[in-house]
């Protein structure tokens, strides 16, 4: 007996025993479904119907079981071919996701590959460029998905954290904080020539933001959107710039050294969504997948 067995007897038994609206229900003929009928009680040697003048007329002991039972696993069949394609259905389509360059340099050089090896059938967008730019794409719907440093500055953002770092203050062994124990204070910072990322980044107008309220004019002495240009820069002048502590472990430099600065400057990325859109189901798979990439990675 097999599913399609059952869904014979339920049907039969839908139609009040009516063998051939059941059988044009079916999309098959009534002696097919007759001949099936018997064929399965001859093999399970019992009878399922009952008969009179060889018409079917109710169920037998026997077959009021079956026929509870075959409702209830073809209710589990139906929920497994749903899950099935609704799993389907999450894994194909096409996702805009847009990434600082920075970030995606620092903690997506491991996920994005993973992603594309174990969803092949998602196409995967991916725009970089700087988290003001990003957050505006994200309101115009423009994309799908925007990985930014927490927190959004645009209403309506939906975040899941991913990653919790903090900022550093970075500089050379010659420099005057090398002798400095312990963290850096802002007020210490503000004295330095400063070498910073451009404005389109989040980290950026965030320390620009501390300074004010501190009442601390930085003394810029250089802006680039390359982190590796000021990391080569303060390893090579007397400047300091201030950048996510997971970033150095990219930079091949050798005479550079950072520290934390005071008061705490955190550093959360965030996985961004707009709140008050309907989203596709790979939408929601690639958030959850990407959310779970690190949170197993900081398990590990």
């Amino acid at each position: 007996m097999d599913i399609k067995h059952i869904e014979y007897l339920m049907c039969i038994v839908d139609n009040n025993y009516n063998l051939t609206k059941a059988a044009n229900r079916l999309h098959i003929s009534q002696p097919a479904l007759s001949k099936s009928v018997n064929d399965l009680e001859r093999v399970e040697d019992n009878n399922i119907f009952t008969r009179k003048r060889n018409r079917i007329t109710g169920l037998t002991e026997s077959g009021q079981e079956l026929i509870a039972s075959g409702r209830k696993i073809d209710h589990e069949f139906n929920l497994m071919i749903n899950a099935f394609q609704t799993t389907s259905s999450e894994r194909k389509g096409t996702i805009n996701i847009g990434i600082p360059p920075v970030i995606i340099s620092t903690l997506f050089n491991e996920a994005i590959p993973r992603f594309i090896q174990e969803n092949p059938l998602i196409k995967l967008n991916i725009i970089e460029t700087g988290a003001y730019d990003l957050q505006k794409m994200l309101m115009l719907q423009d994309i799908d998905i925007a990985v930014l440093v927490s927190p959004a500055t645009y209403p309506d953002i939906n975040e899941i954290t991913i990653v919790k770092d903090s900022v550093s203050v970075w500089f050379n062994k010659n420099h005057r904080f090398h002798d400095i124990s312990g963290v850096i204070p802002f007020t210490e910072i503000v004295k330095e020539k400063v070498v910073s990322l451009d404005d389109s980044f989040m980290v950026t107008y965030q320390w620009k933001q501390r300074l004010r309220k501190l009442q601390a004019e930085p003394n810029f002495f250089f802006q680039s959107g390359a982190w590796d240009l000021l990391l080569n820069m303060c390893q090579e002048l007397d400047v300091v710039t201030l950048m996510a502590s997971p970033i150095g472990k990219n930079f091949a430099g050798k005479n550079i050294e950072h520290r934390q600065i005071t008061p705490f400057f955190p550093w959360n990325i965030s996985l961004c969504t707009l709140d008050n859109v309907k989203h596709s189901q790979v939408l929601d798979y690639t958030q959850e997948w990407f959310n779970n990439f690190f949170k197993h990675s900081h398990e590990l």
